[in-house]
């Protein structure tokens, strides 16, 4: 999944909370129940970064930045919790590095690479990128009423 419908529950989580302890086991969490929804990959497994990917990647980042911003203005009594859960529910695909540096793929790595691998639920087709913009609607609704 893109990096911005993880960040936008993150954050949404992070508002809805409040609290940053709380927030980082549910962040967490949330990361692997929305890889586990059919979702729109420029690249598949075994995941070569092509051309798309550095299209896709500034705009996905950008878009990230903008939520996680529009959370801490409209709720700044919860900004840690808005960026904690944002880090917490993106970072667990940090461990897209074993792409670009494959020596790094052993050991606990190696397992937690393979069990998040399949877990995924990626298409090429275009059609799977309406749930990730649906997951980052809602997650900017949940923000505004929050």
């Amino acid at each position: 999944m893109l990096v911005s419908p993880h960040v936008a529950t993150g954050a949404a989580l992070g508002a809805l909370i409040g609290n940053p302890f709380v927030v980082i086991p549910v962040a967490l969490a949330s990361h692997f129940v929305l890889d586990s929804i059919p979702h729109w990959q420029e690249t598949l497994a075994p995941y070569s970064p092509t051309r798309k990917t550095f299209i896709r990647i500034p705009i996905d980042l950008l878009v990230s930045a903008a939520v996680i911003l529009l959370a801490m203005q409209l709720q700044p009594h919860h900004a840690w919790a808005i960026c904690l859960g944002a880090l917490f529910a993106s970072g667990a695909d940090m461990d897209v590095l074993v792409v670009l540096y494959p020596k790094l793929k052993k050991g606990v790595l190696e397992k937690y690479w393979d069990w998040h691998c399949a877990l995924q639920r990626e298409t090429s087709s275009l059609w799977g990128l309406v749930p990730q913009i649906a997951v980052v609607a809602l997650g900017i609704v949940t923000i505004y009423r929050s």
